[in-house]
């Protein structure tokens, strides 16, 4: 559901493009620049230090802001998945071609690149800058764990809050993990859920551990039922939710085949993790690490 944009770091010679940066990036907007940080501020910064469309004092705003993105490891604006990191190049055109070739980006976002969008075309909404509140997906492992994949690209922890998300026999929880072997940028998964597994250890080393060759940390936490009332996916760079869940499930030819899934706030996301803690920390919650204690 978040999406990956590359913006050319030229564009910030205009007072307008950093509006945009500054306004429709990060955890809560769902998209983020996708380019080595330190790099692509450096460039950022020599357009908008040459710029002529500049006013003194928007130009000290922008390259200000410019010098505490490369200073600041929490900035949440750039991100450079752990997977497009080995993609050089000797300037942002190059590269981006590259990462193309690669992965496409959700939108591409310049002044001069063959077949960008440029601000003109964010404003009458170009379809590949849309991004819906809302959205609705088949009750899939596959449509379900393609709306995390993002997430799990950015890297970082990852929490699976859900009541009835299960361990055991889980295609979800497989498409996850399928996914993680070729990005290994997740470095813990926590699954808080409802149902208590028998011997969750011994079922997590049959149905997982031997079948993956990678898995980050994993922790089980199982909490009591209804003590969490919208169920969440949440990483360090954004997280989304769910009324019903993500759990695959048979097609009934119903509504309730398909699943609504929306983006949720950082001051949620924040919330529902001190819950996690605190049910553990008052013991109503148990814990079990079950892998990389």
């Amino acid at each position: 559901m978040y999406q990956e944009v590359a913006f050319d770091p030229r564009c910030l010679g205009e007072f307008h493009y950093y509006g945009l940066l500054k306004e429709r990036f990060g955890f809560e907007s769902g998209r983020y620049v996708i380019a080595p940080v330190k790099e692509w501020a450096r460039d950022a910064f020599k357009a908008a230090k040459a710029s002529d469309n500049l006013k003194p004092i928007r130009k000290k705003s922008i390259t200000n802001f410019l010098n505490n993105l490369q200073r600041n490891k929490d900035q949440g604006f750039v991100i450079l998945p752990t997977d497009r990191a080995e993609i050089n190049a000797d300037n942002w055109s190059d590269w981006c071609t590259q990462q193309v070739a690669y992965l496409p980006f959700n939108s591409v976002i310049s002044e001069q690149f063959a077949e960008a969008i440029k601000y003109d075309d964010l404003i009458e909404g170009d379809e590949s800058w849309v991004l819906h509140p809302t959205i609705r997906i088949d009750k899939t492992a596959a449509e379900i764990s393609a709306n995390i994949a993002t997430l799990l690209r950015f890297g970082g922890e990852l929490f699976i809050v859900d009541q009835y998300f299960r361990l055991a026999d889980n295609p979800v929880l497989k498409a996850i993990f399928t996914q993680l072997q070729a990005c290994l940028s997740i470095k813990s998964i926590t699954l808080v859920t409802s149902i208590n597994t028998a011997q969750p250890d011994i079922l997590f080393n049959r149905e997982y551990v031997e079948v993956f060759e990678h898995l980050p940390k994993f922790s089980l936490v199982v909490a009591p039922e209804r003590y969490f009332h919208d169920r969440y996916v949440i990483s360090d760079k954004g997280a989304i939710k769910s009324g019903h869940g993500f759990s695959a499930g048979v097609v009934q030819g119903t509504q309730a085949d398909m699943l609504s899934i929306s983006l949720c706030g950082m001051e949620e996301a924040t919330s529902t993790k001190h819950w996690v803690a605190k049910a553990i920390a008052e013991q109503k919650a148990e814990h079990i690490i079950l892998f990389g204690g």
